[in-house]
């Protein structure tokens, strides 16, 4: 059953408190293509089911507080993009719904080389050349674009291009990619403010400290519609360079990445993820500021 407005803010604002990584677009049907993701060891033979699992026929799985367009509700819920990704995976792994443990996890956890509480993570993760010498991997599941979100009464509520935020504060998200993506637009033509997490941004936007906030253009539509109706996202910054790709994380050289690969590789194949990538996420519309 999907969860009430008034309850979903209380799930998300604290989860914006921890911070988002680079995430999400459904603009061009995520690419499978070559990317540091196909790391890791061979993998096993992919037995339906019979993975070397932390727990045997258990497939765990990481992600953090829940919040909208990525999970509605709890994750269990299989509401959401991510939720219901995750389920999709465990199904093409030979997993049922009800072999799917999911574990709180903070995205600190997931980037760093320790020892992973989780055989998979789903939590908006980009794909850098420099994350993947601490973990590994899947194939992407998503191309993501950053979106520019501004007040609805502010002075940069009509800029329809980069120049015409010059001179701004625009916020971003420290030790996320939100900040190397506003740095590549603007050079020093902004002020660029960074936050500990992505709520402290929207926070600040909407009581006037700063101009403008980089996120996740999927998670702003969502932030936005729902929890800061007094702003609105005008459009995404321009890709810089290659295109950020979501992938689930996995420890580095996990005997399952190969297989979680072949998973996602199957599901964007017979069409399931631009399935869910319609249901879950809104920003087709969203134009690209030149």
């Amino acid at each position: 059953m999907r969860t009430s407005r008034p309850a979903l803010a209380a799930t998300l604002l604290p989860a914006l408190a921890l911070g988002l990584a680079a995430c999400s677009s459904p603009d061009d049907g995520g690419e499978t293509s070559a990317t540091p993701s196909a790391t890791g060891g061979a993998g096993p033979e992919c037995a339906a089911g019979e993975l070397p699992t932390l727990t045997d026929g258990t497939l765990t799985v990481g992600a953090g507080e829940p919040f909208e367009p990525w999970y509605v509700g709890e994750p269990t819920s299989g509401e959401g993009f991510e939720s219901a990704l995750v389920y999709a995976v465990a199904e093409e792994l030979g997993y049922a719904q009800e072999d799917v443990e999911w574990v709180t996890v903070t995205f600190e956890q997931i980037i760093s080389p320790a020892i992973k509480p989780f055989d998979i993570a789903a939590y908006q993760t980009t794909i850098t050349e420099e994350r993947a010498q601490a973990v590994d991997f899947s194939s992407p599941y998503l191309t993501s674009r950053q979106g520019v979100i501004v007040a609805d009464e502010g002075e940069y509520a009509e800029a329809a291009s980069l120049a015409d935020l010059e001179g701004a504060r625009v916020g971003v998200t420290a030790s996320q990619t939100s900040l190397d993506s506003a740095e590549a637009a603007w050079g020093d033509a902004v002020e660029v403010v960074p936050f500990s997490a992505a709520g402290d941004g929207m926070t600040a936007l909407s009581s006037g400290t700063i101009d403008a906030m980089v996120m996740d253009v999927d998670q702003g539509v969502a932030a936005s519609t729902v929890y800061f109706p007094d702003t609105q996202v005008i459009g995404t910054l321009p890709d810089a360079g290659e295109p950020e790709q979501l992938g689930l994380v996995l420890d580095k050289d996990s005997e399952l990445t190969a297989c979680v690969s072949q998973a996602v590789e199957a599901l964007e194949a017979d069409g399931t993820l631009q399935q869910l990538r319609t249901e879950w996420l809104k920003s087709d519309d969203v134009p690209e500021l030149s």
